[in-house]
């Protein structure tokens, strides 16, 4: 997995609690302390294991988490991946330009694997298709990163998940209002 992952989601434990905190989620997850380069590529466990961690600390549902970690992360990706976002895109354009963004970057990016992302336009909405190959399905970090990505457009756009992995659904689906 990408770095500006694991980077962010450091600095979202540590502004939500204190470094304290994080180093014992980091210890009680069975892992070595590191720093987290955004360039780099680290193992999709290490993530696994601090939210599973998390979860368990917090007592909340691990996909709540994920989910308000993604609006966190949402930011950060848009950031660092700027170069293959057109700038005169408003919202709809980069909804359905999502696929080509995606095969730019990992065309771009040694060892990076994108998850599958599609949308397709409709009058008022768009629904967006995740699905990955990930062992973990990170829906809810699906979510929070859609949910943030529209907060970054400073968009007024619902997002409604539609269908589920985790409830038997071949691909995660979201339908976005968009009017």
């Amino acid at each position: 997995m990408h770095g500006i992952v694991h980077k962010t989601l450091k600095e979202y434990v540590v502004e939500r609690t204190d470094d304290g905190t994080w180093d014992t989620i980091v210890e009680q997850s069975g892992l070595e302390p590191q720093l987290y380069l955004p360039v780099s590529n680290y193992d999709d466990e290490e993530v696994d294991a601090i939210l599973e961690t998390l979860s368990t600390m917090a007592t909340q549902d691990r996909h709540a988490i994920e989910r308000d970690f993604g609006k966190t992360l949402a930011p950060e990706l848009l950031s660092t991946f700027s170069a293959h976002i057109r700038r005169d895109w408003e919202l709809p354009e980069l909804l359905t330009g999502f696929e080509d963004v995606y095969d730019n970057i990992e065309t771009a990016t040694d060892n990076t694997e994108l998850p599958d992302l599609s949308c397709t336009r409709e009058d008022d909405h768009a629904i967006v298709t995740y699905d990955t190959h990930r062992e973990q399905r990170y829906c809810g970090l699906a979510h929070g990163i859609l949910e943030g990505t529209i907060a970054a457009f400073d968009a007024d756009a619902p997002v409604t998940k539609t269908a589920c992995v985790d409830d038997g659904a071949d691909a995660c689906r979201f339908r976005v209002d968009l009017e």
